[in-house]
């Protein structure tokens, strides 16, 4: 089930953040067709992205001749289901199977995993580390889960590695390993840190090491991310409920009781069944062999290490909380498992007959499981219908029927108020390019890298990291052969309607942003229909 249901993401899913498709389909398109858009974070004026993250992906998708978002959302398929039946395994050993059993669950039809495990973007990549990392640590692989954090630090998101914090303590302070731990933290960012720089001192054609470059720019310079918007306080809790719904409160109780746990229960060892004897001149004592077990509390406070960090963040993004998704549904099945084991009694206190226990324990577990199922997959349902207009509208039949007939041909296709919905150059024809008509939109838009071989070392002075717009830009509407727009309720001279001055040759229906609506975050059949409001998002 686990499988079909990542496979419908991989199919399914929507591009709902245009960093996905202007930092990383438009750069991996460059590497393989030699066309896409460069934004400034790829330009050496500041070089905050590595060039090495997009290899990692063209490499293996270049030897199989197909559609880039095919093999890529296989090769993403395949690792998200080996980390997440890996973490499952190690989260029995370590823990014990019912929360195991708990984990495997609600990860499921969980729409936070649905929607991260086929996205091409850092964060998702970092997830994947982060969930190998727990599951060597989990599995007393040290040496391994050490790397892991160094990996999706170097090459996926610098500040992952504020979640090996918990995994360097235990290390260094419980098991008295610290010199272990600064071996395998020098050896794992030597592995990583020289490729990393020989391959973007290669693209960017000077020395660079991009994570350095990254910390500088978001918390060193005037601006910093400040300038693609600041959101209150209360954005995670929303985001929270909206992609975990009853188990992010469920997840909240797991790292409040986790404290309690390792204070009432002995878990310095994990037991393998094999007990021995040693007589001593007060009682005999019992031992279990086993491995040094965890505390519950180190587990989950890498969730609140993170999210302590992103609170702090006046820049807040639904993105910035991939890498401990796992994390937070490893602490709603430690709520579930702890909750369980109150239930006898409870069931006592209240007189009820002893056979009734089991029938309430499975009654609670079962209730869980299916309420979050179901409005995971309303929610899932709301993003399908949210954000798949410009995918569906590129692959209608309609419009590959016209993009065939034109393939011999060089295509201009233009995009102007949409143009953070565009879906990447991946599903245009291979001799076509996008251009962006001006709109109200005033920040700074991505743009075409040079056709030249050296492409990605031209340093282009029309960049800024400032987001100020950039007129060189735009083009003339009697540039563009086809035009992407929606029909929008508020046209203007400078964002007209274009299909009320072209042909229609596809149409596609597509939501309007609105007031929050719990019809339009969650799909209900026949209400979200009636209470959302739509439009047309034509190719003209």
């Amino acid at each position: 089930m686990f499988i079909v249901t990542r496979l419908i993401s991989a199919l399914l899913n929507p591009i709902d953040d245009c960093d996905e498709v202007y930092n990383f389909y438009e750069p991996l398109h460059k590497l393989m067709y030699g066309n896409g858009f460069q934004t400034w974070e790829y330009s050496p004026l500041f070089a905050l992205r590595s060039y090495a993250y997009i290899l990692l992906h063209w490499l293996p998708i270049s030897l199989i001749p197909s559609s880039c978002k095919k093999i890529e959302i296989i090769v993403l398929l395949m690792i998200n289901n080996m980390a997440i039946y890996s973490f499952s395994s190690a989260i029995d050993k370590q823990l014990n199977s019912s929360i195991a059993r708990n984990y495997a669950l609600l990860s499921i039809f969980n729409v936070a995993l649905f929607r991260s495990s086929s996205a091409f973007i850092n964060n998702s990549f970092s997830m994947y580390t982060v969930l190998f990392a727990y599951t060597c640590w989990f599995s007393n692989a040290l040496s391994l889960s050490v790397f892991f954090i160094a990996f999706g630090s170097l090459c996926g998101w610098i500040y992952v590695a504020a979640l090996g914090i918990p995994i360097a303590v235990d290390i260094c302070f419980r098991r008295q390993r610290y010199m272990d731990f600064i071996k395998w933290s020098i050896i794992s960012g030597l592995i990583l840190l020289i490729p990393l720089c020989v391959i973007d001192s290669y693209y960017y054609g000077k020395l660079i090491i991009t994570p350095l470059n990254h910390i500088r720019y978001n918390l060193f310079s005037k601006h910093g991310p400040t300038l693609y918007g600041t959101e209150p306080w209360i954005y995670y809790i929303i985001n929270g409920l909206l992609n975990f719904n009853i188990i992010y409160p469920l997840a909240i109780i797991g790292i409040i009781l986790t404290p309690l746990i390792d204070l009432v229960f002995d878990r310095r060892y994990i037991q393998t069944g094999k007990i021995f004897m040693i007589r001593t001149k007060k009682k005999n004592s019992k031992f279990y062999l086993g491995k040094v077990a965890i505390p519950y509390t180190m587990i989950v406070s890498s969730i609140v290490i993170w999210m302590s960090l992103l609170w702090m963040q006046p820049h807040k993004e639904d993105r910035f909380v991939f890498p401990i998704y796992p994390l937070i549904i490893l602490s709603a099945s430690i709520s579930i498992d702890q909750i369980e084991n109150l239930i006898p009694r409870l069931v006592r206190l209240i007189k009820m007959k002893r056979n009734s226990v089991l029938f309430v324990r499975r009654l609670f577990l079962y209730s869980i499981i299916i309420f979050h199922g179901l409005i995971s997959i309303s929610r899932t349902f709301a993003i399908l219908d949210g954000y798949s207009a410009p995918i569906r509208l590129l692959t209608h039949y309609n419009t590959t029927e016209i993009f065939e007939k034109s393939s011999d041909k060089h295509l201009n296709i233009c995009i102007g108020k949409d143009w953070y919905r565009f879906p990447s150059h991946f599903l245009l024809p291979e001799k076509s390019q996008l251009l962006f008509l001006r709109s109200a939109f005033k920040g700074q838009l991505p743009k075409a890298y040079s056709s030249l071989k050296n492409a990605t070392r031209l340093t282009d002075k029309h960049f800024n990291d400032e987001n100020k717009e950039e007129i060189d830009r735009y083009v003339n509407l009697n540039q563009c052969d086809y035009i992407i727009d929606h029909d929008s309720e508020n046209s203007s001279e400078i964002q007209p309607n274009y299909s009320q001055q072209s042909q229609i040759i596809t149409s596609v229906k597509m939501i309007l942003p609105s007031k929050r609506s719990i019809f339009r975050s969650f799909y209900v059949p026949f209400f979200s229909v009636r209470s959302n409001r739509y439009t047309m998002l034509h190719l003209l």
